[in-house]
């Protein structure tokens, strides 16, 4: 029989690491899940649960414990907390049971007072039913529009420069590319030495969130091995139009500078919102890749996590070239989450009080970034990752994002996830590269 989780993909489908960042990093800072004398399992091994279903948690001790002693606490979508929980005793297990009236993201979490890290895990409700915090923007298109129509006006002249990628058989160039009014495309370029016209996929790879850490700046040895495992065409680029090689004071000034909490910059203007900027090197990057002699004119992968996965997802929805995408805990998906009492997706620009005059103007400007907004228009094949545990980039933004996609799509939960790693728990779901490389490869040989 299959497992809910196949139901909901393929339901879906008929419709067409651990890394500690410096404190100003939001995005990225969370602590391993399962840590501590507590577990907390859902009845539902799967975390997927439809609506009207008992929900039951077990919470259990690792080491010796009093549960008389736990506290347990359920919210839905980060924001309600759920009063009505029937709790009982069953031998060694403490169950926590509940009847969700809502379709949502649903976190459980255990913990002692003196016991340091709580347990949590999450689970899913009625997943598919899981909506758009907001309609889109009318103008949505005429803005990108705008956007795409500076590009054409705007030559693109790549400067390549050749880089010691020590990959045999794969050269590889540090890229820059003017970008109309922002920062230029920066980052590695590599390609097979042997790339005969018409006949490599290409690959973009997009960076996490940050400055000055080594996840966030692009590597010409991460695309020289993408280009050999794939024979492929690649791209990685950094998310800031950063230069490539500098000395570490040159990221750290950016960071605590001019870069300082960039994803804040502009959030209340739609014209001056720094993802906008972001997106523009996006658009370029799938241009310089899609002129490139060896390119096959068919597979064209965007890929990455967190920030990145964001970028992956909005790449697509802006660019119909894009053939597939793989996107790891995608951020940016559902801004306007709490105008429905939801968390919002990372940077979660959206604060609590949505009558705010400020917050609305917020509101009215991140729309335009939004994957939730942009993934209706994506026709390309795509995987997401998701982390049923993760508040950063968080579970009910994602689904809502992945149900607007209208092309063949697959998402894989991970009940006991935070934002990075993978928990032992949740391991017999599947290793997330060894799934990814199974996705791009299947993709590459159709």
């Amino acid at each position: 029989m299959p497992s809910p989780t196949d139901r909901y993909v393929n339901r879906s489908r008929s419709v067409r690491v651990l890394v500690r960042l410096v404190a100003v990093v939001v995005l990225m800072v969370q602590a391993t899940a399962g840590a501590g004398v507590l577990a907390v399992n859902s009845e539902e091994r799967s975390g997927f649960y439809p609506l009207g279903r008992e929900i039951v948690f077990a919470v259990t001790s690792v080491e010796p414990a009093d549960l008389e002693k736990v506290s347990v606490t359920v919210k839905r979508d980060g924001f309600e907390k759920i009063a009505s929980l029937a709790m009982d005793r069953d031998g060694a297990t403490l169950k926590v049971r509940f009847t969700p009236k809502a379709a949502g993201w649903y976190m459980c979490e255990a913990s002692l007072a003196d016991s340091g890290q709580p347990a949590r895990a999450g689970v899913v409700v009625g997943a598919e039913a899981i909506a758009p915090s907001m309609a889109e923007p009318e103008d949505l298109d005429a803005f990108w529009n705008a956007r795409r129509a500076a590009l054409k006006a705007m030559p693109l002249k790549a400067e390549l420069k050749p880089v010691d990628d020590s990959e045999a058989g794969i050269e590889c160039f540090d890229l820059a590319i003017p970008c109309p009014g922002t920062k230029p495309v920066r980052g590695y370029y590599a390609r097979p030495e042997e790339a005969e016209p018409g006949r490599c996929p290409a690959l973009l790879y997009l960076r996490a969130a940050g400055v000055a850490g080594h996840w966030c700046r692009a590597s010409a040895r991460n695309a020289a091995s993408l280009a050999r495992e794939y024979g492929a065409i690649v791209v990685d680029i950094n998310a800031h139009g950063m230069l490539n090689g500098q000395p570490e004071e040159y990221y750290q000034n950016l960071e605590q500078h001019e870069l300082r909490g960039y994803w804040k910059q502009g959030a209340d203007d739609r014209d001056a919102f720094y993802f906008v900027g972001m997106y523009v090197r996006l658009l370029r990057a799938i241009e310089f890749l899609a002129t490139r002699q060896a390119w096959d004119g068919k597979h064209l992968v965007t890929m990455g996590e967190s920030q990145g996965g964001g970028q992956a997802l909005a790449a697509a929805g802006l660019d119909v070239r894009v053939s597939a995408v793989a996107a790891v805990v995608p951020a940016m998906c559902d801004f306007t989450g709490p105008v429905v009492q939801r968390l919002g997706g990372w940077p979660q620009p959206v604060g609590c009080d949505v009558e705010d005059e400020h917050t609305r103007s917020i509101i009215e400007a991140v729309r335009y970034c939004d994957n939730m907004q942009l993934a209706p228009r994506c026709r390309a094949e795509t995987l997401i990752f998701v982390g049923l545990i993760d508040t950063t980039c968080s579970a009910p933004g994602i689904f809502a994002t992945y149900n607007r996609l209208v092309g063949p799509k697959r998402i894989v939960a991970y009940p006991h996830k935070p934002h990075n790693g993978l928990p032992e728990e949740d391991r017999w779901i599947g290793d997330i590269a060894a799934i990814r490389k199974a996705f791009i490869q299947r993709h590459l040989d159709k």
